[in-house]
């Protein structure tokens, strides 16, 4: 009987052991999926290819540098940025271009071999200032329109602010040694709903001027400004939170 109730306790405790193991493993790997849920997909996996094919061969033969491409980025961010305060529309458009251009000197640097610490530098500085510059054309076309409510200063005011931590918390972990890729709302996902939002609010308005819902007006805009102020942040703090658990976990 002693031998069998042995048994019993080893077989339990083989068990718990094992259960307990499994079960850390699942996190981690479930750590893992969420980091990089939003890279590798079909869809990234198909766009970088169409640039690499059909768009960074015919920079190369224009003997363009990743350093002119990301100039051009902070070029076209200031047309996107004056554009939003007369012509949505144009701003919208101007700032999906920006973002192409983003894409556009990464793809090129390693294509020809010139991935250099100088041009990650400038890119990932010259990107804050674009986004600065957009944001600051849709403040000033809500001040035109709106008279510039505390509201919509208060909205641009987190956005900025957001966006600036999504970045900061990647790059601090990066720095000690960390990975950080989770979150919605990197800056190729803000790029795209306020260069679409852009885009569609000259036909809102259009549609809320023809049916008298007035309140509708800019609705397009409003919208994208208050999920990009919320999930900037919510982004930001996910981050943190990560990359303190996974921190913690090491010490």
């Amino acid at each position: 009987m002693p031998y069998i109730a042995g048994e019993r306790i080893v077989l339990i405790y083989t068990l718990k052991f094992g259960i307990q193991r499994t079960c850390s493993i699942c996190v981690r790997e479930t750590s893992h999926l969420k980091g990089i849920m939003l890279k590798g997909t079909p869809i990234e996996t198909g766009y970088y290819r169409i640039l690499e094919k059909r768009i960074v061969p015919k920079l190369v033969d224009w003997k363009l540098t990743p350093n002119h491409v990301t100039y051009g980025g902070l070029l076209i961010s200031m047309l996107a940025g004056l554009s939003f305060i007369y012509f949505p529309f144009l701003g919208g458009v101007f700032t999906l271009l920006t973002g192409l251009l983003d894409t556009l000197d990464g793809s090129l640097a390693r294509a020809t071999g010139q991935s250099k610490k100088f041009g990650a530098f400038l890119d990932s500085v010259l990107d804050r200032y674009t986004e600065l510059i957009i944001y600051l054309g849709v403040w000033f076309y809500f001040y035109r329109h709106h008279n510039a409510q505390t509201a919509y200063s208060l909205l641009i005011l987190l956005i900025l602010f957001g966006s600036l931590m999504v970045s900061y918390t990647k790059a601090r972990a990066e720095g000690l040694g960390e990975r950080c890729l989770v979150g919605f709302f990197q800056r190729g996902e803000r790029i795209i709903l306020l260069g679409v939002a852009g885009m569609l609010n000259p036909f809102i308005n259009l549609l809320a001027g023809l049916s008298g819902s007035m309140w509708a007006m800019d609705l397009g805009l409003k919208g994208v400004l208050i999920v990009l102020a919320f999930g900037t942040n919510l982004t930001a703090m996910w981050r943190f939170l990560h990359v303190l658990n996974k921190l913690r976990k090491k010490t």
